[in-house]
């Protein structure tokens, strides 16, 4: 017998059917991963990449958690894609002292670009990248908020003290420059950023 998915609870009682969500949520160290080999079908893996010093390693022992001909999905961002209108000198200041303090960190801010040849390195066959791109102008208010405002430059503010405090930008530079980005959130601004998105398998 097929059962079809019921509109309400009352239609899925009288149906017969029932639907359970089989999801448990676990937090481990990816480098010390409590699963065995050939444990997961598909791996998801989203802005995790950029904050790792052996990005290489991250995805080997991602390859080998996975089932033969398993697949993974990786999504990266890329900050050296951040375009913006107006132009402001001080705003790509700004997101060269993020990179900057991410690369202190032991991390890289422009992992998205090298999603090809790191996968194919990490043994992974059937790579395929494919750039997703955030534009926004004045035709799109909430996502000027939502992503312009309240994730990228709030992003890049939440850096301020460390940038400064390493000497990567004097102060009214970075404030110039986040000044700017939120400029470039108005109605007549545009901004515009790229994730990189990696799909493969695992032979």
């Amino acid at each position: 017998m097929r059962c079809r998915r019921a509109n309400s609870d009352s239609r899925r009682a009288q149906s017969g059917c029932t639907f359970r969500l089989n999801v448990s949520f676990q937090q481990a160290d990816l480098f010390s991963i409590p699963y065995n080999a050939e444990f997961f079908d598909h791996i998801f893996v989203c802005f995790v990449l950029e904050h790792l010093s052996r990005p290489h390693e991250a995805l080997t022992i991602l390859k080998r958690l996975l089932k033969r001909k398993g697949t993974i999905t990786v999504i990266e961002g890329d900050h050296g894609s951040t375009f913006f209108s107006p132009y402001n000198a001080s705003a790509h200041s700004a997101i060269q002292s993020l990179i900057s303090v991410q690369e202190q960190a032991g991390g890289d801010a422009l992992i998205g670009r090298q999603l090809y040849p790191l996968m194919l390195e990490s043994g992974f066959n059937g790579v395929r990248v494919s750039p997703r791109m955030v534009y926004v102008d004045g035709s799109r208010p909430e996502l000027a908020d939502a992503f312009t405002k309240k994730t990228f430059t709030a992003m890049i503010e939440g850096v301020r003290e460390s940038a400064i405090g390493a000497g990567l930008i004097d102060p009214h530079c970075f404030d110039e420059g986040v000044k700017a980005l939120y400029r470039a959130a108005e109605p007549d601004g545009v901004f515009c950023y790229t994730f990189f998105k990696a799909v493969a398998t695992k032979d």
